[in-house]
């Protein structure tokens, strides 16, 4: 009986056609078919990785209006299902995006912003493994200065393929959750496609659009493309059994130490990502020690315009400007770190990451301001762990959130007068409403041609890599070894599969599905509502916030971001944090903005993960109207009457404007403490 890969990230080796046992395999010479079993899912472990790297460039192309790298990232007979209609083929693809939405011209006009912003990814390969699918959540942020703003959020469910060892979208197609001016919020949808997207425009669509699924206020569903993580089936990242067979260009130890080269990579690329999102955690609870202490000895630092700093020292100095160690009460600093792709060189030794800082900054009684900026980072292996080199944050756009971007577009941060930098900017550059790109460090991945950038936009200067001495000579790796990496990469593809899959289910009343991703003695506490345990009593209580199912009228966009996840040494055990930002309403009456961390644990069961522990930590609830500047409520909902919860809160928790301890699950990756 042939075993399917799992939730769990559990790789089993197909060894023959028959359920024939498992023969242990000498490290020093494994046979050329054990080899060939272990590359296959080397392969689609880096296959998953590549795909969220599509994705996600999707957004950031079309940030920036690069619509010929936009379309490259297409199969020649693809098809776009959007709102005004369906476009078939890369190159009617390529019109669409070019006259339709990029106005005839490549890059973004001055004054204009067009932000995508690719979240929650929950990726599958299929059988055979040369297709795929994902669904993803966007949220944009449409319009231009003196004109006009609004959001729009929406959920794709998309195919790809991969052609000529590339791979490229086969099927786009986005669902509107919910579409609005940044003046009303959603407490006013607007259900009709915008301007410019389908028929009457400059390139009509090949088909008219389809519309299952015309989002908020309506009661619908996207469908999804998995079945519940917490079966093996929807756990599965792939199908081991059906992976295509490999063509090795090595053989023999040649062979082996090239797999293992190729798993830590994919391991570091993943502790980098945890890297990164660990310093937006810091920064966002002042913790500004902590946060230069993932810096290298020679690291350095640039935000906007105000110059470079050098060494952990000067940058914690730098972090300082801001206030003393620790959030102030009344403040909020959320720094979402979003969208990353890390890059490793061959060595790995150093690496590159480019993501996105997404702030929800201000202070009560005062002004919240919004701010979005695109990293273009460095990173160091020091022994075994990865620091940061270089951390250069290009200022994308700034503006006061009772204004909004039609109405308010805020300069880059500028020198300190009080704490001069060491040295002036590397790329001076204006941000919105001029334009200004951070640059790519990796041609596109599709055609493996340079990045093709509008000749009137600034484009940055890429930061140097330093060169660094090789590594001592490693032992021989074995097969064992390889796998047990290789496991734990794919344990945290698998456990982020099931927090964005948790977030999908939530947001639309899901009840039965979110009750089936815990396990049997999981327990479950949403702020200060008490703690809930076992599947069943936690199914009670979240069928008593509301009917099963999409509610019309009804909106909860659950955005699951900045996950850090580790997994244990005997890979049974792991543990995730992750934010989560709502976008709550009730249509016509009400729009308003949560927040909040969870800290949750998860536990192999039955063969697939399944959390053991979720406490959600709500960090703030406003209005739209104000936002957080303007009004908060610092206490969370109370213990449900109706289902009455197992045992109190936990522990006591205050919202902002209140600034409470939020526990972490993991110590500083660099120093450790």
């Amino acid at each position: 009986m042939r075993v399917l890969r799992a939730a769990t990230g559990l790789l089993l080796i197909l060894l023959a056609c028959s359920a024939a046992p498992v023969r242990t395999v000498a490290a020093s010479a494994p046979t050329a078919s054990a080899l060939d079993h272990l590359e296959a899912e080397v392969v689609a472990a880096e296959d998953v990785s590549a795909i969220k790297t599509l994705n996600r460039l999707y957004g950031y192309y079309t940030d920036r209006g690069l619509w010929n790298d936009f379309a490259d990232l297409f199969s020649d007979d693809a098809h776009g299902y959007y709102q005004g209609g369906i476009y078939v083929g890369r190159e009617s693809l390529r019109k669409h995006f070019f006259l339709n939405l990029g106005l005839s011209r490549m890059g973004l006009a001055e004054g204009r912003l067009y932000n995508h912003i690719m979240l929650q990814p929950v990726v599958h390969l299929d059988p055979g493994g040369t297709t795929a699918k994902g669904r993803w959540k966007i949220l944009a942020m449409l319009g231009g200065l003196g004109a006009s703003a609004s959001w729009s959020s929406g959920v794709y469910e998309n195919s790809y393929i991969k052609e000529r060892g590339a791979w490229k979208f086969s099927e786009s197609h986005y669902y509107p959750n919910v579409s609005g001016t940044y003046e009303d919020g959603w407490s006013k949808p607007r259900t009709t496609s915008r301007p410019g997207v389908g028929g009457g425009s400059a390139h009509r669509p090949d088909l008219p659009a389809e519309r299952p699924c015309p989002g908020y206020p309506a009661a619908c569903l996207a469908a999804f493309h998995y079945p519940n993580p917490a079966t093996v089936a929807g756990g599965a990242l792939w199908n081991a059994a059906t992976l295509p067979k490999p063509v090795p260009k090595l053989s023999g130890a040649a062979r082996l130490a090239d797999l293992s080269r190729r798993v830590e990579r994919l391991a570091d690329a993943r502790a980098i990502e945890n890297l990164q999102r660990i310093y937006g955690y810091y920064i966002d609870r002042g913790l500004w020690d902590q946060a230069a202490e993932l810096f290298d000895k020679d690291g350095t630092i640039e935000v906007g315009q105000a110059g470079v700093y050098v060494g952990p020292r000067r940058i914690r100095a730098f972090l300082g400007l801001a206030g003393p160690q620790g959030l102030r009460e009344g403040v909020l600093n959320d720094h979402l770190q979003l969208g990353p792709i890390v890059t490793v060189a061959e060595d790995g030794l150093t690496a590159r990451g480019y993501s996105r800082d997404f702030a929800m900054t201000g202070e009560a009684g005062g002004n919240g301001t919004w701010t979005d900026g695109t990293y273009d980072n460095v990173y160091v292996k020091v022994g075994e762990v990865w620091r940061i080199r270089s951390l250069h944050l290009y200022a994308n756009v700034a503006f006061d959130y009772d204004k909004g971007w039609a109405m308010d577009a805020q300069p880059p941060a500028q020198p300190s007068a009080a704490l001069p930098p060491d040295r002036p900017p590397s790329v001076v550059y204006a941000s919105y409403p001029k334009q200004v790109i951070a640059p790519f460090p990796f041609p596109n991945p599709a055609t493996g041609k340079a990045i093709e950038y509008p000749r009137d936009t600034t484009v940055g200067k890429l930061e140097p890599v330093p060169s660094l001495a090789p590594p001592p000579p490693r032992t021989r790796p074995s097969v064992k070894a390889i796998r047990r990496q290789l496991e734990a990469v794919t344990d945290v593809a698998a456990l982020e599969n099931l927090q964005n899959a948790y977030a999908y289910y939530f947001e639309k009343n899901l009840w039965t599905d979110v009750a089936a991703l815990m396990s049997r003695n999981a327990t479950y506490e949403l702020g200060q509502r008490g703690v809930y345990m076992g599947s069943a009593k936690i199914g009670a209580f979240l069928r008593s916030l509301g009917p099963e199912g999409p509610q019309a009228d009804r909106l909860d966009d659950h955005l699951s971001l900045q996950p850090v996840i580790h997994v244990s040494a005997d890979g049974r055990t792991a543990k995730i944090r992750a934010r989560v930002v709502r976008m709550l309403g009730e249509y016509g009456k009400s729009a308003g903005w949560a927040g909040g961390i969870y800290e949750n644990e998860v536990v192999r069961e039955g063969g697939v993960w399944k959390f053991s522990r979720v406490r959600l930590y709500e960090t703030f609830a406003v209005p739209y109207e104000g936002g957080w500047a303007r009004s908060a409520a610092s206490v969370p909902p109370a213990p449900s009457g109706a289902v009455p919860p197992d045992r109190p809160p936990s522990s006591a928790f205050e919202a902002f404007p209140r600034v409470a301890p939020i526990p972490t699950h993991y110590r500083n990756p660099v120093t450790g403490r």
